[in-house]
């Protein structure tokens, strides 16, 4: 009886995510430089937007009785976990360029396990990213108003968000292919789910178009989860949202393989070439 090489048993695979991880790991700790930048920059950006414009909290939608540190550092959290996932698709990239993800696809195992592995270790990083951030807000004078419950509400909201843009970033590394360029379309990217949310000024003072995008922007609900934890007035519609539209994000991201436009251009590319060689041939 025959077996297929390709199949693996539960235990074996989570054995070989445990080495995928551990890889994972030790490859962002060769690179110190990189590792320091990502867990000081939310802290550097932390001191200079509650200075710049923490004038905000004079206008007139502004919530009553909120400081601006309070309202921004939940917003730090959900931003810094964006800009993060950057680190995946670079990621996912350079493992196609030194032809590692040719090596594993080789391997008898899940072609998603990289991908997921790369996940918890972006997951790893936030927690120790938002432990860093909060510190420096403490110092800045921040307060956390809510519960227990609404810490852990809190915290599984960031820790899925940080599942999601992996997702995101890891597949645009794995479409794009060149490090270079998977850094300048993360930007591209990271723009808007930072700025067409609530982060960094309420939703109600921008137009009704930016309003209208901020509502399908996962960001912006996981941004309003957890301010809503941090000043203890969390809604449980709003946790619940934010992890919806996250886990389905992530969902959709790791299990379709490919899409539908992916399909088509596939098949139009393999017309066109047709087309292409079958021209030398009518002409003789």
């Amino acid at each position: 009886m025959t077996t297929d090489s390709t199949t693996t048993s539960p235990p074996l695979v989570v054995d070989q995510l445990a080495i995928l991880v551990r890889r994972s790991l030790r490859t962002s700790a060769r690179v110190p430089q990189l590792l320091m930048f990502s867990l000081t920059m939310p802290m550097a950006m932390l001191v200079l937007f509650s200075q710049v414009f923490r004038s905000v909290s004079d206008s007139p939608g502004f919530p009553a009785g909120v400081s601006y540190i309070d309202f921004l550092t939940p917003a730090m959290l959900a931003v810094s976990t964006v800009m993060a996932g950057t680190n995946a698709g670079v990621a996912a990239a350079i493992d196609h360029t030194n032809g590692l993800h040719d090596r594993f696809s080789t391997l008898p195992m899940s072609p998603r396990l990289a991908g997921v592995a790369r996940t918890i270790n972006e997951v790893l990083f936030t927690l120790v990213r938002g432990a860093l951030l909060v510190a420096a807000a403490l110092a800045l004078g921040f307060r956390f108003h809510g519960g227990v419950l609404d810490a852990v509400a809190a915290l599984a909201v960031l820790v899925t968000l940080a599942a999601a843009m992996s997702a995101l970033f890891g597949r645009i590394g794995d479409r794009l292919r060149r490090p270079d360029v998977v850094q300048f379309a993360g930007m591209m990217i990271m723009m808007p789910f930072m700025f067409v949310s609530g982060a960094f000024a309420p939703l109600s003072t921008m137009p009704a178009p930016m309003r209208t995008i901020a509502a399908a922007n996962p960001v912006a609900h996981a941004t309003d989860a957890i301010r809503g934890s941090v000043l203890g007035t969390a809604d449980v519609s709003d946790t619940t949202i934010a992890l919806a539209t996250a886990v389905t994000l992530w969902a959709a991201l790791t299990f379709i393989r490919r899409w539908p436009w992916q399909r088509s251009a596939r098949i139009g590319a393999d017309v066109l070439g047709d087309a292409f060689r079958a021209a030398p041939e009518a002409q003789r």
